[in-house]
Formats: structure tokens, sequence, C-alpha cells
């Protein structure tokens, strides 16, 4: 009789079963990501099935083209959880105070001539009106992911985003302290959107913002804004700041460059899992891409252009880095950008 309850004890069911099949205890990760999505299900929202909310997300999420049988078998490559990304980002954040306090003690803002001064107007400061764009793009990622591993990935870098508005606010506000004749804090707008170099990514981010259905915003943002923005204003822009002399905030746009990095690890990712799901994803998202393509291919053009200011590469040179980046984030999926 005692080995009878002993041999049904062992058949029991384990507290982590919720997760499924794992074959393992699961990590401390999956326990804290699994299952939080509590909008995947008949009615989304607790509130009457015709209300404006579940209506929504009915037609934007659970009717669009992907498929994907069980969204909460993705993981994110980095495994990240609200204690290990602000145990990372605080780090981050300490290294980029040493720098302000470092450079500040040194009157770098002094120092900058008139040629580093125009680039930090011209591609610096506006930077916010397209980094607040992204912050709102990957929110909205957030709030219709079909699984809550993928919508964990979107709330982190939306915080991201955050993290880079807060940082081109705090520059631009030095920057205007020190140079109050030069338009920092004023001019952004009207650069923003009127000069004719930030239009084409003016029009992708605001294109995007009205990309309603999830797999689609997906494409949007992450295949297709982010990437070549972040391409144009950290990694090539850093790059030209450098050779301007703006040191500082080359080093900056490297240090957010790692966020950026970030987001490619996880959207790679999602694409594999995506082609995986289903055997028509990788024909919807190609779709999409070529759709995109034409606004990712212009934001390219138009950004090498505006950061091209003497430093050494034409900006032919720069929208070729720029459309390389490109297609290293989305041709290991099948996924290759169409012509401009």
């Amino acid at each position: 009789m005692a080995a009878d309850r002993t041999a049904g004890r062992r058949r029991g069911l384990r507290t982590w079963t919720a997760l499924g099949d794992l074959g393992r205890r699961p990590t401390e990760y999956e326990i804290l990501t699994h299952g939080l999505n509590a909008t995947v299900r008949e009615t989304p929202l607790e509130l009457g099935p015709d209300v404006l909310g579940n209506r929504w997300l009915r037609d934007h999420r659970d009717a669009m083209a992907l498929r994907i049988p069980d969204p909460d078998a993705f993981r994110d490559p980095d495994a990240l959880t609200y204690s290990s990304y602000v145990a990372m980002q605080d780090d981050q954040e300490t290294y980029v105070e040493g720098l302000l306090e470092r450079f500040d003690g040194e009157d770098y803002d002094t120092g900058l001539d008139a040629a580093a001064l125009d680039l930090l107007a011209l591609a610096v400061t506006p930077c916010r009106y397209l980094a607040h764009g992204q912050q709102m793009l990957t929110a909205y990622l957030q709030q219709l992911a079909p699984g809550s591993y993928i919508a964990n990935c979107a709330t982190f870098q939306t915080a991201d985003q955050l993290r880079r508005v807060q940082l081109i606010a705090y520059r631009t506000t030095q920057l205007r302290r020190t140079h109050p004749g030069r338009g920092f804090g004023t001019a952004e707008r009207a650069v923003w959107e009127k000069h004719p170099c930030w239009q084409p990514v003016r029009e992708a981010v605001e294109r995007a913002m009205v990309s309603y259905d999830w797999d689609q915003a997906v494409v949007a943002t992450q295949l297709v804004v982010k990437p070549v923005a972040d391409l144009l204003f950290l990694a090539q822009l850093g790059r030209e700041l450098a050779a301007a002399g703006a040191a500082m905030d080359s080093l900056i746009a490297a240090n957010l460059w790692r966020d950026s990095q970030r987001s490619r690890r996880w959207t790679a990712a999602l694409l594999s899992f995506l082609t995986a799901a289903d055997p028509g994803n990788r024909a919807v998202l190609q779709g999409y891409l070529a759709q995109w393509s034409p606004l990712g291919n212009a934001m390219a053009a138009a950004g090498s252009e505006l950061i091209a200011r003497g430093g050494g590469r034409t900006a032919a040179e720069i929208r070729d880095s720029v459309l390389a980046g490109w297609r290293e984030l989305t041709e290991p999926a099948g996924l290759v950008p169409g012509p401009g």
C-alpha cells in the first residue's frame, strides 16, 4: 500500500507544468515571464465583448496574417527579467554619468568647434523626436503582443527608448547653456519637421504609427524603422561625431548602440521563431518587408546625407554601410529588403 502511494506521488504533476512539457526545471527567466499576457482569450479584456479595446485586439492581433500556434514558445536570447534589466541598465547609466561628469569637468562643450556644433544641432538633438517615436512604436508592439515572452522584449526596448530620449534631452540642455545662441532646445522641432533630410525618417516613423495590425507593425518597427534609424543615428553618426571632435557624444552613441544590438538579437530570434512556427509566415513577413523597404531605403539615403559632414566618408559610403547592416538583420531568416 505504501509503495502504491509513493508511485502515485511520483506520477503527480509538477507545479511548473503550466509552462508545458519542458523536460526540465524552468529557469528563473521562464518562471517570471510565462503566461503574463491576460488578453489571450476569447474576450481579451474584462469588459463587454464589443467594446473598442476587445474589437481592436481581435481585429489587429488575433486576425493578423501571421500564424503562431504557441506564442509562449518564443524565448528572448538575453533572457531578461525586470531585475536583470534594471541591474544592467544601472551599470550603463553609471558609465554615461561618469562620461558626463568627466567631460563637463574638462569644459568639453566650450571646446566644441563650429563644425561639431553644427552636426550636433542637425543630427543629434533632433533625435529626441525620433527616439520618442520609436518608443511609442515599441509600446504598441508590447500592448498587442500575442505572448508574454515577446511582450517582455518590447517592454524593455520601450524602456531603452525612454533612456535615449532622456539622454538626448540632457545633452540638449547642456548645449543650450553653453551655446545659447545656437538654437539648442528651441530649433529641433523645426529641423525635425522641415529639414529635407529628416523628412523620409519622419515619414517612416509616422506611417509606422498607423500600421495597426501587429504583424505589419512588427515589420515596420523592428525590421525597418528601428534598425535603419539606429544604424544611421547611433552606429554611423557615432563615427562622424568622433571625426568631428565630439568625442563624448560619440561615446554616448556607442553606449546607446548596445541597447540597439540587444534589440537586433531579440528581433533576429523572433524572425527565426516566426518562420519556423508556420510555413506561410515567411511569405507574410517578406510581403510586408517589400512594402516597407522603399521607406527604409529612403531613410538610409537621406540620413546618410544628413550625417556626412566632412568626417572622411561620403554619404554613399555611409548609406552602403547602413544597407549592409540592415541586410545582416533580415537575411538569416530568408528575408530580403527590396530596392528603393
